[in-house]
């Protein structure tokens, strides 16, 4: 259904977040928190994550492919891959311990990550392993116990959902399956309306500010979707084709493996641009009409590019990680290379964080968390979590960064 493109700016300042709300800090995806991080990482707690009774996956070890959330009072949400959702808060003087925790048999948010809404409940969605479906949970805090109350559940329909889950300023979660059906939800669950875009992998909504949503999809193209406006429905107002790139190593299978499409979310700058990294391992400014503005080539490599990007505060540059080359600042000017960090060789899936005092935090595949000076690149200090680090390093309020591995470890650092 063709949507009618809404009146109103593009351009998005965010709401001001407290914790760490969603992925990417905010509806927009910018990536900054409010927080002064660590520059030298001293490792100050830790937990592991253990296996589920009846866990998505026939895999050993714990594994964690998704981005923590954060709450004011510090409560980091995690999800495995094998399919728990962990409130975990400081315990003792090292470690951190569950809060609550919770488990659907034989399933999994995989890839994505949840959300909190303002009354302090999580949002996630969960999937099957076989015939997946969808099905979102709106999970509170129990009054006793070690089991969340379950105030809403909504049934997305087909498809595994691996593309987390995005909250409106105004409390709309938005959520997409794999199969591209886009819902957006009231605080009660039901829906608000529901669009068809692309087939969706790992890449959540991001919000314009006119109500805009921004959808990349692996069948080749970024959606733009608008909501309902009169007598006109939601629905696809245009699309963005990223096309192929001539020389990158592509191979059959998912996870952006064949070089089509984009699996990383978008980041929308204050004048409406839209940044976003595809699998051939492009990243790209798109007008908000859907024209490009300029596209910057990054080291070429199979599935490219999956780290979504984190903004500067005056909108000048724009940082991101690739599966080659490290991380990258790049002009939204003009598309131009400001500087690049090669970070020991590893490949960034996880999408950098940028703190209040200009510091970025980035993890990658060699199992190392750097702190860099986002103004020149320099390295101020590194820390080795002993394992492939995929999800976002994030800053809880005391101004301690997480950092997550893929066999479960949950490292917190102080400086």
């Amino acid at each position: 259904m063709k949507g009618v493109a809404p009146s109103g700016s593009p351009g998005a300042v965010p709401a001001p977040v407290q914790g760490k709300p969603q992925l990417q800090e905010d509806a927009q995806h910018t990536g900054r928190s409010p927080y002064a991080g660590p520059r030298d990482l001293r490792l100050v707690r830790t937990y592991q994550a253990t296996l589920p009774p009846d866990p998505a996956t026939n895999q050993q070890n714990v594994d964690v492919q998704s981005d923590v959330v954060i709450a004011p009072d510090g409560t980091i949400y995690l999800s495995t891959f094998a399919g728990s959702l962990l409130a975990l808060a400081d315990a003792g003087t090292d470690q951190l311990a569950p809060k609550w925790q919770f488990h659907v048999a034989k399933s999994s948010a995989y890839h994505s990550s949840p959300a909190l809404l303002k009354d302090g409940s999580v949002v996630t969605g969960i999937s099957g392993g076989a015939n997946p479906s969808t099905t979102i949970y709106d999970l509170k805090a129990p009054a006793s116990g070690r089991e969340p109350q379950t105030a809403w559940k909504y049934d997305l329909g087909a498809g595994r959902m691996t593309s987390s889950i995005t909250v409106g300023p105004d409390g709309t979660v938005y959520a997409i399956s794999a199969e591209g059906r886009l819902a957006a939800l009231n605080a009660d669950g039901s829906a608000k309306w529901t669009a068809q875009a692309g087939p969706s992998e790992h890449a959540a909504p991001a919000l314009a500010g006119n109500g805009m949503v921004y959808v990349p999809s692996t069948d080749g193209n970024l959606y733009a979707v608008a909501p309902p406006s009169g007598s006109s429905p939601a629905g696809v107002v245009w699309t963005f084709a990223f096309r192929d790139r001539p020389g990158i190593p592509v191979a059959s299978g998912g996870g952006g493996a064949n070089g089509k499409g984009s699996s990383t979310s978008p980041t929308v700058g204050p004048d409406g641009t839209i940044y976003v990294g595809a699998n051939n391992s492009n990243f790209y400014a798109v007008n908000p009409d859907g024209s490009l503005k300029w596209k910057y080539e990054a080291e070429p490599e199979r599935a490219g590019i999956w780290s979504s990007a984190a903004l500067s505060p005056d909108g000048r540059t724009v940082y991101f990680g690739a599966n080659k080359g490290g991380i990258y600042a790049v002009n939204t000017a003009d598309g131009k290379l400001e500087w690049e960090a090669p970070l020991f060789g590893g490949s960034v899936y996880a999408s950098p964080t940028l703190d209040k005092n200009g510091t970025l935090y980035v993890g990658t595949t060699t199992g190392h968390v750097f702190a860099l000076d986002a103004a020149s690149g320099a390295e101020l200090s590194v820390a080795d979590t002993g394992a492939a680090v995929w999800t976002t390093p994030s800053l809880r309020p005391d101004g301690t960064l997480v950092a997550v591995n893929r066999k479960g470890l949950v490292s917190v650092y102080a400086g």
